[in-house]
């Protein structure tokens, strides 16, 4: 049963990425020739790897902040940031649906989140 919750975890992680890749940066779109606007955007490999970067180190911010909040010992919650935006989504697996609430209110307390989505779900009892 285990293996079949990791399973939807991943696939879960699979397609979240496909959305935050799809979307692309917003500097890129703003210009009407299509070149960037921000000096650090003109060598794309340099960009690419800092918001990278980025993100992930604001993505561990919030799960250090996950990991400190009563309540959620033991949950399985993955974070998905972009640093440029604020936006943040939640995935995994929670036991109870109070555990939800506490992970989000937790996530949007952490300075630079401007908004939380979930997409955590309730693990089904045996």
């Amino acid at each position: 049963m285990k293996a079949t919750y990791k399973a939807v975890f991943w696939v879960l992680a699979g397609c979240m990425s496909a959305v935050a890749l799809a979307q692309g940066p917003a500097s890129e779109a703003g210009a009407p020739d299509g070149s960037a606007t921000s000096p650090v955007a003109s060598a794309p490999g340099a960009s690419k790897k800092s918001e990278r970067t980025a993100n992930r180190l604001f993505a561990r911010k919030i799960h250090q902040a996950l990991n400190k909040t009563k309540g959620l010992a033991g949950v399985d919650i993955a974070v998905f940031a972009n640093a440029q935006t604020g936006e943040v989504v939640l995935g995994g697996f929670i036991d109870t649906q109070d555990q939800e609430h506490i992970a989000t209110d937790a996530a949007s307390k952490v300075p630079g989140v401007k908004s939380v989505a979930s997409k955590i779900v309730l693990r089904p009892q045996l």
